[in-house]
């Protein structure tokens, strides 16, 4: 009997697809969003605290798509990572969109800064000549704090003064104040905490909440 010869080795079987890491792509997905939240509260000038639901929809369908099969474990990622996406969505929201956008309108609106104009007229002396003598060589006059008399009528001319000067002032120059001002004072300081916890209402608390249970649902695969 012949021999009869198999030229090349038996047929290899598929691989398997290989696993996605539902980590990482909770991670990368969570960034994405996070950007996405801070480009549109800094167009919207707002919050958008509704985003946090979507935010959790978001990426308990994007873990669940890495994971092969998705589980409980894999929803309880997805509750995690949602959570710490919102913490920290909201931190950058504040900073990145909230603060920028409360500083450009501060900027631009001269009422606004006019007490900036009063504190750098005053640090350099440039009241008018005879306003600025009146307060060089008469220092009480500033503690008079009766309603009728040279007190009073030296409070007036500073407040003309100071609105004249800042209606007048162009967006340079009332720039220039807030950054020198502003921008390193404990009001800027205090701003950013108060935007921060204005972020976290009731109703922001709600859609967060909101978020992360459906983190938990979706990240299990249960749609």
């Amino acid at each position: 009997m012949a021999n009869v010869r198999v030229y090349g080795g038996a047929a290899k079987a598929p691989s398997a697809p290989k696993e996605g890491s539902p980590l990482l792509a909770g991670i990368l997905a969570g960034l994405a969003l996070i950007i996405a939240w801070v480009a549109v509260a800094r167009i919207t000038h707002h919050d958008v605290g509704l985003a946090s639901w979507g935010v959790g929809g978001l990426l308990g369908i994007a873990i669940a798509k890495a994971a092969k099969p998705p589980t409980k474990a894999t929803g309880i990622l997805a509750a995690i990572l949602t959570a710490a996406t919102l913490l920290v969505a909201k931190l950058a929201v504040v900073v990145f969109a909230l603060q920028p956008v409360l500083r450009e309108e501060f900027v631009q609106d001269w009422r606004a800064t006019s007490s900036l104009f009063f504190l750098d007229m005053a640090k350099n002396h440039s009241f008018s000549p005879d306003l600025q003598h009146t307060l060089d060589t008469r220092p009480e006059l500033l503690r008079d704090t009766s309603f009728l008399g040279a007190g009073a009528e030296l409070r007036s001319q500073i407040d003309s003064e100071v609105v004249a000067r800042a209606k007048a002032s162009t967006l340079e120059e009332r720039e220039r104040l807030v950054h020198a001002h502003y921008d390193s004072s404990l009001l800027a300081k205090f701003g950013f905490w108060v935007l921060l916890l204005m972020s976290f209402g009731p109703l922001d608390l709600l859609w967060m909440g909101l978020g992360i249970g459906t983190a938990w649902k979706l990240g299990q695969g249960l749609i």
